[in-house]
């Protein structure tokens, strides 16, 4: 009787060990599907960071672009505001000539006038006051010209720094 216990206790370790190791497979088939759905998902997560990255680098190109294109734009009507002031200067300039030739002939006028016997004198003995005005008249006119060109260009370019910072700090425009 003893020998039947000893083979009912072999075969019922068997059997335990039966089940045990179907257990064990049973846990390594559910890890290993696991493992794959795992892999599954994490091959998923890295596709869509992938397609996100590549979308998100796409939107910073296009960002970059507008801006290069925004500051090259802004560049040209810089350059044209330019060229405008400089032929408005130039313009200035002429007028300003032909203004201080035509005061100069007014004043050579008044000297002969002054020098005729026949009239009196038009201007103190002390000075010709008439050609100091003109002078300095002439001095000053000259020195607003180049301090209106100054301030022109000034302008023109405190205008465009201000486009520039404006084009970089707005917030991007969606891609189409």
């Amino acid at each position: 009787m003893f020998d039947k216990l000893k083979a009912y206790g072999a075969i019922a370790a068997a059997l335990v060990l039966g089940a045990l190791l179907v257990v064990q497979t049973a846990r390594l088939h559910t890890a290993q599907l696991d493992a794959a759905t795992a892999r599954t998902k994490n091959a998923q997560t890295l596709a869509h960071i992938a397609d996100l990255t590549a979308k998100a680098l796409r939107a910073v190109r296009a960002q970059e672009a507008r801006w290069a294109a925004d500051q090259e734009r802004n560049a040209r009507e810089t350059a044209t505001k330019i060229e405008a002031a400089n032929a408005d200067a130039a313009s200035a300039r002429r007028a300003s000539g032909r203004l201080q030739q035509r005061i100069d002939a007014l004043v050579a006028a008044a000297r002969r006038s002054g020098a005729n016997p026949g009239t009196e004198p038009a201007v103190a003995s002390t000075g010709d006051p008439i050609g100091v005005l003109a002078d300095v008249l002439g001095r000053a006119d000259q020195r607003a010209g180049v301090l209106a060109e100054y301030a022109d260009k000034a302008r023109i370019a405190g205008q465009s720094c201000e486009r520039d910072y404006d084009a970089l700090t707005k917030p991007p425009r969606p891609t189409p």
